[in-house]
């Protein structure tokens, strides 16, 4: 049975991880996702590669970000505030997780 600890969240979403199995669940607004940690940090890199090729582009124009995902038939759409508030969740858990890895070495 799965016991979940919270990694970190903000007011569109949560990312928690299950002290078994060690999956993290991504919960952003209406989606969720199952990821190892390798595949969250390929998610994350992928967010923050987009964020840096797109961030005054979208700014300016209002328009929808979309990133494709491993699925070929599932693009996941995000207004821009939507967009910061995902890079914010994914850079701070990150931070967050290398702290524990660093606290745990100690």
């Amino acid at each position: 049975m799965c016991q979940y600890k919270t990694i970190n969240n903000n007011s569109f979403g949560c990312l928690i991880q299950c002290k078994n199995c060690e999956q993290f669940h991504l919960g952003f607004g209406t989606v969720v996702l199952s990821l190892s940690y390798d595949e969250l940090i390929r998610f994350s890199d992928r967010v923050n590669e987009i964020h840096s090729m797109h961030y005054t582009e979208n700014k300016e124009t209002n328009e929808k970000i979309y990133m494709h995902t491993d699925h070929s038939k599932m693009t996941l759409a995000f207004t821009y505030k939507e967009w910061l508030k995902l890079c914010q969740l994914l850079e701070e858990s990150r931070f967050m997780l290398y702290a524990s890895e660093l606290i745990g070495q100690a």
